[in-house]
């Protein structure tokens, strides 16, 4: 059961502190910070594992003074923001677990759960110079399922599903998202040519809002990335392609002893 301590140092990047505006259009501009500082953070994990399957791990960080983006609206001048700062506080703690097996000899699954808190103290600029605490609960579940189709191995199949309750995005709270996705796999020709196809973000539910709403501020956006596709792929390897490097290896000892020398 290892107890990890790390810590981490963040630094601004150039265009963190460049004070010019950038304009997305004629309502929305980004514009860097020339006061920001170097941030400390510390990292405290708790990792256990059970019977080489099931893996924990427990965590808080202190994320100290680190460097976000923050929007906020200028409702008289009726214009957004984004302005990197350096938050005030912000602490994030949570539990996440892994698990990985094959449930038969044609069904792997591979698992993935998270629970966990997010909170974030910042200088809202926009609303008199108050400070205010943006904060979520919330958890991250990952399935996916890998399946052996054909007695041969040679047709596959993939159905995965991550869902995400939310989460912080700065000064926004992102919304929940759902990824459902689908895949196939067959080989011919004695695995010399292959066919797949993948199909990803099903339901549409992939593309979360965000949103922030505190003191004087309230306003939302969604950002539609096109994550719904449909991949049809056909690979073919030409030539001796199962041709194997019969170099031994050498061993640990023997690389140890050159290492010396």
């Amino acid at each position: 059961m290892p107890l990890i301590i790390p810590r981490k140092l963040q630094r601004p990047r150039y265009e963190d502190l460049n004070p010019f505006r950038t304009f997305i259009n004629e309502n929305i501009f980004y514009e860097g910070n020339p006061t920001l500082v170097p941030n400390f953070s510390n990292n405290f994990n708790l990792n256990y594992t059970l019977n080489q399957e099931f893996f924990f791990d427990f965590y808080y960080r202190d994320n100290g003074n680190y460097i976000s983006t923050l929007s906020f609206q200028d409702n008289e001048n009726q214009v957004l923001r984004d302005v990197t700062q350096n938050v005030l506080e912000s602490t994030s703690y949570g539990f996440d677990f892994n698990y990985g097996k094959s449930i038969t000899s044609n069904w792997y699954l591979y698992s993935y759960i998270s629970i966990f808190h997010e909170d974030e103290t910042f200088l809202a600029l926009e609303s008199d110079a108050f400070s205010a605490i943006n904060e979520i609960n919330g958890y991250y579940v990952d399935l996916t399922n890998y399946l052996t189709l054909s007695k041969d191995g040679t047709f596959k199949g993939e159905l995965g599903l991550a869902y995400l309750s939310g989460f912080l995005a700065g000064s926004y709270t992102m919304s929940e998202t759902t990824n459902l996705t689908f895949g196939l796999q067959k080989s011919f020709w004695n695995r010399r040519a292959e066919l797949s196809l993948n199909i990803n973000d099903i339901t549409g539910k992939a593309n979360p809002w965000f949103s922030s709403k505190y003191l004087n501020q309230d306003n939302a956006y969604i950002a539609v990335e096109e994550t719904q596709n449909v991949r049809l792929s056909f690979t073919y390897n030409f030539g001796n392609f199962r041709l194997e490097d019969n170099q031994r290896q050498i061993e640990k000892a023997e690389r140890a002893r050159i290492g010396s020398e």
